[in-house]
């Protein structure tokens, strides 16, 4: 054994040497592997990530006042049956005129009036028909316009929110059979619409 070490030393040190080295480059190579550029790496992108769509929401119309506050006159179309059509006539001077707008009445008791929508007050006056009347006109171009009313607790130019309470219902001169009442009118375009069609509908889509 030992002379057949002795005549191949030489070849059994180029066969260490080999296996050191092939031992070493693949140690090498698992530490090259474990610090790749920081590149190559795979990072999540935030950007990427699939998100929420968080829906706007999506305002519509609203009635000016409570649920157990009754419309007292509706508004005046010529399709109405003759009984509902009588109701919706104005007797003013010792003439009918047709009405344009909705009454809310609460057996001539006082009641809150809120806004229809959102929105910006455009009209605050007096008339000397209609009384104190308020008017609040949407982003979509909406106007909801408040006959009728009293102890206002808002200015023009206020920007209001929808349900905010406004003002209280009161009496006028036009109407004075319905004692304490409001007058409601839905208008777009300066075209005045009938705002039971729109109850409940997106304002956005309500055209004139």
């Amino acid at each position: 054994m030992k002379n057949f070490i002795k005549k191949n030393k030489k070849m059994l040190f180029l066969v260490s040497a080999l296996v050191i080295f092939l031992g070493g480059s693949a140690i090498f190579q698992v530490v090259v592997n474990q610090l790749k550029p920081f590149e190559e790496v795979p990072v999540v992108n935030v950007e990427k990530r699939k998100e929420k769509k968080v829906e706007e929401h999506k305002e519509v119309l609203c009635k000016p006042v409570a649920n157990q506050i009754q419309i007292a006159r509706e508004y005046y179309d010529s399709h109405l049956k003759e009984e509902r059509l009588e109701k919706a006539l104005i007797y003013f001077e010792g003439v009918y005129r047709p009405h344009y707008g909705l009454d809310y009445q609460n057996n001539g008791e006082a009641f809150d009036v809120m806004a229809a929508t959102s929105g910006t007050v455009i009209k605050k006056e007096n008339d000397a028909l209609l009384g104190w009347t308020l008017s609040i006109l949407n982003d979509s171009g909406i106007t909801t316009t408040y006959q009728s009313v009293d102890s206002i607790k808002v200015e023009k130019g206020d920007k209001i929110k929808q349900g905010q309470v406004i003002a209280r219902s009161g009496e006028n001169v036009y109407e004075s059979d319905l004692k304490s009442h409001l007058h409601f009118v839905l208008s777009k375009d300066n075209k005045v619409l009938n705002p039971q069609q729109f109850f409940n509908q997106e304002i956005t889509k309500i055209k004139a």
